[in-house]
C-alpha cells in the first residue's frame, strides 16, 4: 500500500508506475510507458483540474492522508475504482458527475483495478484556495457539503463548462495563473450554490471567536494526543464553555471533541503501524490509550480490521 500525505508523494506514486513528469504549457503532465497520462492545470495546493487516462498495470491500494480539507468534483467516463474510509462503507465509482468531500484529516483509501482503463476529469478545491482568496465559508460548510453533495451524482453543467474552458485555454505563465484564479472563484460560486440546492439544513455561521477557539483546540489536541486533558480543561484553555465548543466542533468537523481525538489517534496509529516496528501495545500507549483492549475496539470500529491485519496491508 502507498501512503500519500502531500503532492510530492503523489508524484512519487505516479513514478512507481514508470511515469515521466513534464511541464506542458500551463500545466504538468505525467506520461506512462503505455502512453496513458495524468495531466494537471493550476495550483495543486489550491485550485486545479486534472485529466486522467490511465491503466494501472496491477491492482493498487493507496491511503490518502492529506492534512488540509479538500473537495473534489469528478467527471467520470470509463473504468472502475473503489474508495472508502472503512471497507463496510465502500463507494464505487459511477459514470456522470460526483463529488467527494473530505472535511477532516481521517484517512481515505482508494483501490484501483490492474489492467483496467480509467478515464475521468477532476476539479479540486483545497481549503488553502478559499483562505488565500478571502472566501469566507460559513461554519458548517464542510459538513453540509459532505451530507448534501458528497454521496451521490450531482448535476452542474456550469462546472463542466468551467472545466472545458480551462482545458482549452491557450494562456501560459502568469496570465494563465491570474485567469485560473478567476475560474476557481467562479467555480466556487457554483459550488456554494450546489451545496445550498441539495442541502436539507440551513447554514450555520460561527463567530470569529468561535472559529479561533476551535482552531486553538485542534492545535492543542494534536500536540497532546498522548496525554489529553479533560474536555473541561480544554474549554478553560480556549475560554469557551463546553456546550458551545462541542457545538462548534460538530459544525466544523462533523464530530464531537472526543470523536475528533479518536480520529487523530487512529491517523497516528496508521503512521506507526506502517513506519515503525513498535508492538500494538506500544502503539496504543504512544497515542494515549491506557488499555490495549480499548485501542483494539476503537481501531476495529474505525477501520473494520485488526491493527495487525492493517499493518500487513500497509507494508505490502
Amino acid at each position: 500500500m502507498v501512503t500519500i500525505r502531500n503532492i510530492d508523494e503523489t508524484f512519487r506514486f505516479y513514478g512507481s508506475f514508470g511515469a515521466k513528469q513534464m511541464d506542458v504549457g500551463n500545466g504538468t503532465c505525467f506520461s506512462f510507458p503505455d502512453n496513458s497520462y495524468i495531466r494537471f492545470w493550476g495550483d495543486l495546493l489550491g485550485f486545479c483540474v486534472a485529466a486522467v487516462d490511465f491503466t494501472p498495470p496491477e491492482d493498487a491500494i493507496f491511503r490518502s492522508q492529506i492534512q488540509q480539507r479538500y473537495l473534489g468534483i469528478g467527471f467520470h467516463e470509463e473504468g472502475h475504482y473503489v474508495s472508502y474510509m472503512r471497507k463496510s462503507d465502500a463507494r464505487d465509482s459511477t459514470s456522470g458527475i460526483s463529488c467527494f468531500v473530505f472535511p477532516s484529516p481521517a484517512p481515505h483509501f482508494l483501490k484501483l483495478m490492474g489492467g483496467q482503463r480509467l478515464r475521468f476529469h477532476g476539479m479540486y478545491f483545497q481549503e488553502q484556495f478559499f483562505r488565500e482568496n478571502g472566501v469566507q465559508l460559513y461554519g458548517s460548510f464542510w459538513e453540509d457539503a459532505k451530507r448534501s453533495i458528497g454521496s451521490g451524482e450531482i448535476h452542474s453543467p456550469e462546472l463542466t463548462a468551467i472545466y472545458q474552458r480551462i482545458e482549452r485555454c491557450p494562456l501560459i505563465g502568469e496570465p494563465f495563473q491570474i485567469w485560473m484564479r478567476g475560474q476557481g472563484l467562479a467555480a466556487t460560486g457554483f459550488l456554494l450554490e450546489l451545496v445550498h440546492r441539495y442541502s436539507t439544513t440551513r447554514p450555520v455561521y460561527l463567530s470569529e471567536a468561535e472559529l479561533a477557539a476551535v482552531a486553538e483546540s485542534k492545535r492543542f489536541i494534536r500536540s497532546n494526543l498522548h496525554n489529553m486533558p479533560s474536555i473541561l480543561d480544554l474549554c478553560k484553555r480556549v475560554a469557551m464553555n463546553k456546550n458551545k465548543l462541542q457545538k462548534a466542533f460538530q459544525l466544523t468537523e462533523g464530530k464531537s471533541i472526543g470523536e475528533y481525538v479518536r480520529t487523530l489517534r487512529m491517523e497516528q496509529a496508521l503512521e506507526l503501524l506502517e513506519q515503525s516496528n513498535m508492538t500494538v501495545q506500544e502503539i496504543a500507549a504512544a497515542i494515549g490509550y491506557h488499555g490495549v483492549s480499548n485501542f483494539y475496539h476503537a481501531f476495529q470500529q474505525k477501520f473494520g480490521s485488526t491493527p495487525q491485519a492493517v499493518r500487513d496491508m500497509l507494508k505490502k
